[in-house]
């Protein structure tokens, strides 16, 4: 099998897992290339917002920041590729400078899987704007990786958080291509007390996948977005599938509660699916 796998580098502490979530997911898939993408952003674009007056940077010294930033990711994708088992795919390293949004849709709509950074609590407009476009833009399903974890691991103990929607079917029908391997798969669902409980959707048995259903109670007292995370915790998951939820509005999607608590807090790989 062949496909294409879109790394998005943006901050040098996140890049050594995405490289590596990368190359693990490529393995799994079977790809036979990983497009790593960094891009300059533009001095206009890092205008930012404060007590309500626009803040412009000194254009040479953010031209500065940027170069030393791509240096750093630079490094780490040539100390990635050299290593020895960067032989089954081909790797390019592609930096260019531009809008984040046009530049992630343009190369993730050529790409099967894109790999990212879980945004930064306090992350820019350009590491947003990334984010969104891979997730509502690409049409593709998109692998978010946190700081925090080695995705070493990544495949061998999957959970499924299950709504019942075209968006989680798509999610889950990206993982199933290639996560078929999987040692456990957990698919969590949730039921309000009143509910009757829900059984284990057919999608798994018709791919001839063995799931075990854990059945989560949703109420108003805790974000189920954190009770998934927990659960899958306690299952030991090393990568959680979901569909991704968004409200529309005029400029732009609102991301759903369980999305957006996702990618705000979440300490392991994450694949999603719009």
């Amino acid at each position: 099998m062949s496909g294409v796998i879109l790394a998005l580098l943006d901050r040098p502490a996140a890049a050594p897992n995405v490289l590596a979530a990368a190359r693990r997911a490529a393995q799994l898939m079977g790809a036979t290339r990983i497009n790593v993408l960094a891009i300059r952003t533009p001095p206009i674009d890092m205008v930012t917002a404060t007590e309500g007056f626009l803040s412009f940077p000194d254009d040479a010294e953010a031209r500065a920041a940027e170069t030393a930033r791509i240096a750093e990711l630079q490094a780490a994708f040539h100390d990635w590729a050299s290593r020895p088992e960067a032989t089954s795919q081909a790797a390019e390293w592609v930096e260019l400078e531009g809008w984040t949004d046009q530049l992630v849709d343009e190369w993730g709509e050529r790409s099967d899987l894109i790999v990212l950074q879980r945004p930064a609590t306090k992350g820019g407009e350009p590491e947003r704007r990334a984010v969104h476009a891979a997730l509502f833009d690409t049409g593709r399903p998109v692998l978010v990786v946190p700081e925090e974890a080695s995705p070493a691991g990544l495949g061998q103990r999957v959970a499924v958080a299950w709504r019942n929607d075209t968006r989680t079917t798509q999610a889950v029908l990206a993982a199933l291509h290639w996560l078929g391997g999987a040692a456990e798969i957990h698919v969590m669902a949730g039921a309000k007390r009143w509910e009757t409980p829900p059984a284990l959707p057919p999608i798994f048995a018709e791919h001839s996948v063995a799931a075990t259903l854990h059945v989560l109670p949703m109420s108003g007292q805790r974000a189920f977005g954190e009770a998934l995370l927990a659960r899958a915790h306690e299952l030991d998951a090393d990568l959680l599938v979901l569909g991704a939820f968004a409200h529309p509005m005029l400029f732009g999607p609102i991301l759903g509660g369980v999305t957006k608590h996702m990618l705000a807090y979440a300490d392991l790989p994450v694949l999603m699916r719009y």
